[in-house]
């Protein structure tokens, strides 16, 4: 499960546990902002893996509420001052971000939710060497859900 699914999960199941008397804090409450260390991370590429020596995630993190019930969520995930070396020791930067979305419609029973990662492996004087370009979209309306998943990276998204 990639980090940006688990972290919903974890803000879903938080939201839950806080039950009806949350409303209307949850209504207006401002973004959350973390910080988290990446450092020993893999990413699995096709030619290679990639080892993140250093550098960290910067989470931020919104949901809302209205007072029919319905709620929303938004969080984006990007690398900042992240390296990375392959197994011949090779330095790499990395470069972009996580998204992902969601809304739920509590008088419907109907929810959508969008990930998408966009993350380019970069090395100095060549460029990208490799990448991850995920978009995952799922639909639930009437008890039926509707899916998709594009990857057109060379790279799988980041599990940890």
């Amino acid at each position: 499960m990639s980090r940006a699914i688990r972290l919903l999960a974890t803000v879903v199941a938080s939201a839950g546990l806080v039950g009806l008397a949350a409303v209307p804090a949850m209504a207006s409450s401002p973004a959350v902002h973390m910080v988290e260390d990446v450092t020993g991370d893999q990413i699995v590429c096709t030619s290679t893996t990639y080892t993140v020596t250093s550098g960290s995630i910067k989470i931020t993190i919104h949901e809302g509420e209205t007072a029919s019930g319905n709620s929303n969520v938004t969080g984006t995930l990007t690398p900042q001052n992240v390296v990375a070396e392959d197994p011949a020791g090779n330095v790499y930067s990395l470069r972009g971000a996580f998204w992902f979305g969601g809304a739920f419609n509590a008088q419907q029973g109907t929810f959508v939710f969008t990930d998408t990662g966009k993350l380019q492996i970069v090395s100095r004087g060549t460029g990208t060497v490799d990448s991850v370009n995920v978009t995952s979209h799922v639909t639930f309306v009437n008890g039926n859900a509707k899916e998709f998943e594009f990857d057109f990276g060379t790279c799988a998204e980041p599990e940890d």
